[in-house]
């Protein structure tokens, strides 16, 4: 499906309150343009929480970027 993202992002770009959800079979969030925008759960991030592990209370661990519900 075709949603446009380069013309929404050239509108809603810099919207601090802008959350965009991606259902997609995969994401790579070391892209230029991904990297230092993607939302991260702050529950399992910084002082190596995103590998321990450790769930922080939502059930599912080591969920940075979300969960791959596919794959776990």
């Amino acid at each position: 499906m075709d949603i446009n993202a380069k013309q929404a992002s050239a509108v809603t770009q810099g919207d601090q309150d802008l959350v965009v959800a991606v259902i997609d079979d995969g994401v790579d969030f070391t892209h230029p343009d991904l990297r230092d925008r993607a939302w991260k759960n702050p529950g399992v991030s910084g002082s190596g929480k995103e590998t321990n592990g450790v769930d922080d209370g939502n059930g599912y661990i080591d969920d940075v970027n979300g969960w791959d519900f596919v794959y776990e």
